[in-house]
């Protein structure tokens, strides 16, 4: 673990203002979102019913795990969150008795249109002009994939105390 070196727990440099600007802009989206759809929907919730609803019936936990970074214990709630609304299903895979495979339901398909709001989302990033969208996705690609190498377990040097 990165362990930093000034006693400021809030330093004040360009690297942490765009950590914060980052974090407020997907907050703002989604409180917007939130306004412009009518009803809330846990972002969370919200991608996980994109994962599953674009892999028809074949979405498991460690699918959504993987994709939204989050603990399988944490996929589990959400999941039976989901389907406590009657957003999802759970069943076992016919062939793999110890695979659950996550289905969306007529309903889940409802509100996953409803919160997803196509026009919202063009509405927001149509504010960039086309190449200001190129730079915005390979600077997050960029982020995203820094973010993923620091997530990758590193191999122990035996030789290392």
């Amino acid at each position: 673990m990165h362990k930093q070196n000034s006693p400021d727990i809030f330093p004040s440099d360009n690297q942490y203002e765009l950590w914060l600007l980052l974090s407020q802009t997907r907050s703002a989206i989604f409180r917007a979102r939130q306004k412009y759809v009518g009803q809330y929907l846990h972002p969370n919730q919200t991608i996980a019913l994109c994962i599953i609803w674009s892999h028809n019936g074949m979405a498991t936990p460690a699918l959504i795990s993987r994709i939204l970074f989050l603990e399988r214990h944490s996929v589990s709630e959400l999941i039976t969150r989901m389907e406590a609304n009657g957003l999802v299903v759970k069943t076992r895979d016919e062939t793999k008795k110890n695979i659950v495979r996550i289905s969306i339901t007529a309903k889940g398909r409802q509100v996953g249109a409803e919160a997803i709001q196509m026009d919202f989302i063009k509405k927001i990033i149509s504010v960039l002009k086309p190449e200001q969208q190129e730079q915005m996705r390979l600077s997050l690609s960029l982020l995203l994939k820094t973010a993923q190498q620091e997530l990758e377990p590193k191999e122990e040097d035996p030789f290392e105390e």
